[in-house]
């Protein structure tokens, strides 16, 4: 049965290996003035591309997060009102606004959004506080939003109820005009989507975002802390790229293009790992440059690791990126009907041999078995565990897809792994 299964997949497994395992060249265009969010995945290239401006607020679809944020790439602007509680909602004065603090996403972590800057922690989130009782985060704040197009909203956040997962929220003109209730019901969007998104302009939901599964990183424009010359922090709209939730990255720098090792440093799974800083403008030659000897490896959310080099930048006039990405490492393909925890292989890929870290109890007996993508048993052994890793020379085996199996009492293990020389 396993044998059959294994080579169903089988055509699957040499497709990917095909079209992914040499580096592939491909281009992320932004559009003029960078005016799209691009979706992208490392193995199936552009998913999607969404204007950036059809949006204002947009709030964390997990069912106990109060994570709400503003769309700062598109200059949008947020101040707490300072000059009363909710009470003030009628009288609420904007001659001073130049002189307030506006308040910024966090650019590392995406639940982390403008409104709830003013967080003390738990159970106050910023915009309101978590009620113990009713499991609700009551609003006590009012904010005030600059548009893009400058003009300003008041907006009271007034609860979330956090075990249906809704929001309810109202805003109107500053003179209390257009007052608007909406009530959004964040369910539908909790196991697909990040954010689910709001335009106070067209009074009206976004659902802008591909399915989460689908993407792994997001060219977009965002506000960033950017340190000038002295380093004094400060808030700055950016062109970068950002990372989707559970997928990890890992800069490596300086080093030579041929350099393979993921494992070399750790992966970091927040926002922007990659960011902004991997391009600069050169002032001599009037053109943007690329930081050279730099490598980053993405985990996607599936698991898989692929090798990113960014090799071009063409500014704002079609906001295009060049870059070269290829497979490393294939660990995260599933098997149906293969029972068995995953076990750290490497390195992988491999050329002479791999090294598989093991669990077993020392003096145990240990199965091992090399299967290549028909589900033919190539090599088959028994260790006793010293303690140590167990080595497989692999000198005698082609380039290819392999799964290994290790078997200890009633624990099995199986992986994958790719020869490549």
């Amino acid at each position: 049965m396993k044998k059959n299964l294994l080579f169903m997949f089988a055509a699957v497994f040499m497709l990917l290996l095909q079209m992914q395992a040499n580096p592939v060249n491909d281009t992320v265009t932004m559009g003029p003035s960078y005016a799209n969010d691009v979706f992208y995945s490392m193995a199936n290239g552009h998913v999607k591309t969404e204007t950036r401006a059809n949006w204002d607020i947009a709030f964390y679809t997990s069912r106990w997060s109060a994570g709400v944020s503003i769309n700062d790439g598109s200059g949008v602007m947020l101040y707490t009102y300072p000059l009363g509680d909710v009470s003030a909602w009628s009288s609420v004065d904007v001659t001073a606004i130049e002189s307030w603090t506006p308040l910024y996403n966090s650019d590392t972590i995406w639940e982390d959004g403008a409104f709830n800057r003013n967080a003390l922690g738990h159970p106050d989130y910023g915009w309101g506080v978590y009620n113990t009782i009713n499991h609700d985060v009551v609003g006590d704040s009012i904010y005030i939003v600059k548009l893009a197009n400058g003009l300003l909203k008041k907006l009271f956040i007034e609860r979330k109820n956090s075990v249906t997962n809704t929001f309810y929220f109202k805003y109107a003109d500053i003179d209390g005009s257009n007052e608007v209730n909406e009530v959004l019901d964040v369910t539908p969007y909790q196991d697909t989507r990040m954010f689910i998104y709001y335009s106070l302009t067209m009074q009206l939901v976004i659902d802008r975002e591909p399915d989460i599964n689908s993407w792994d990183l997001m060219f977009s424009k965002y506000a960033a802390i950017v340190y000038d010359n002295t380093g004094a922090p400060s808030n700055y709209l950016v062109v970068g790229i950002t990372s989707n939730n559970e997928v990890g990255v890992a800069k490596h720098h300086p080093v030579t293009p041929d350099f393979d090792d993921w494992t070399a440093k750790p992966l970091e799974y927040y926002r922007t790992p990659i960011g902004h800083n991997w391009k600069s403008f050169n002032m001599t030659l009037f053109q943007w440059t690329i930081e050279d000897s730099t490598v980053y490896f993405v985990e996607t959310r599936q698991g898989d690791i692929y090798k990113l080099v960014l090799e071009y930048f063409s500014g704002s006039g079609s906001g295009k990126t060049g870059l070269v990405k290829e497979l490393i490492s294939l660990v995260s393909i599933d098997e149906p009907g293969i029972a068995g925890q995953e076990q750290l292989v490497y390195p992988n890929p491999a050329s002479s041999g791999i090294y598989v870290k093991q669990q077993a109890s020392s003096g145990q007996s240990i199965e091992v078995r090399l299967l290549d993508i028909t589900g033919k048993v190539v090599h088959s052994s028994r260790f006793v565990q010293g303690g140590g890793d167990l080595y497989l020379p692999l000198d005698d085996m082609n380039q290819g897809v392999y799964l290994i199996e290790t078997i200890s009492g009633e624990k099995r293990s199986i992986s994958k792994f790719i020869i490549n020389r």
